[in-house]
């Protein structure tokens, strides 16, 4: 994920080939904010999982025009589009919604996605160690050892283990700072 000293750094030939080529008539930076902003409508109605918990949020500042439609839909329906885009929850990990799950087993990958707060597959949806177990053959697993998880967003898989670590040094940075 880029950070915040990443932002606004783009390739200086392309921006200077584009005021060139156009002879100063398209200006980068309004074509950039253009472009995402497009991508952002675009994405709340053809890639929705990326945005995960957070898609209404997205939609509403960004496409407004879908956003209104949703709600026409009325609060049943709306009820059933927030609870498809609920996280996984996890102990004290949180996995958004549309993330992918992968385990190895017998020589093969398996995979699943997260959605309605569960890991859903072909076959039903399970809790983390249910859907290990699944995948086992009905053998005992260790989910946070076996389950890696890929961000809608993300090209890059990431164990389980590492997400419980992590969030674990969150809540204990918390703590110490709570006391203080």
């Amino acid at each position: 994920m880029p950070n915040s000293e990443q932002l606004g750094v783009l390739d200086r030939e392309l921006i200077t080939d584009i005021i060139r080529f156009s002879d100063g008539a398209v200006d980068p930076n309004e074509l950039a904010n253009e472009q995402l902003r497009q991508f952002l409508q675009r994405s709340v109605e053809n890639c929705p999982d990326m945005w995960g918990d957070r898609l209404d949020e997205v939609c509403e500042k960004y496409a407004p025009h879908t956003f209104a439609e949703w709600e026409k839909l009325g609060e049943e329906a709306n009820a059933a589009h927030r609870q498809a885009y609920q996280p996984l929850v996890w102990k004290e990990v949180s996995v958004v919604a549309g993330s992918q799950v992968r385990m190895s087993y017998g020589g093969r990958q398996h995979y699943a996605t997260v959605k309605n707060g569960r890991i859903v597959d072909d076959s039903g949806d399970y809790s983390p160690s249910e859907w290990a177990r699944k995948v086992a053959g009905d053998t005992s697993r260790n989910a946070w050892r076996d389950l890696w998880f890929k961000e809608p967003a993300s090209q890059t898989w990431v164990p389980a283990q590492l997400l419980r670590d992590q969030a674990q040094e969150r809540l204990e940075e918390l703590a110490r700072g709570n006391r203080q």
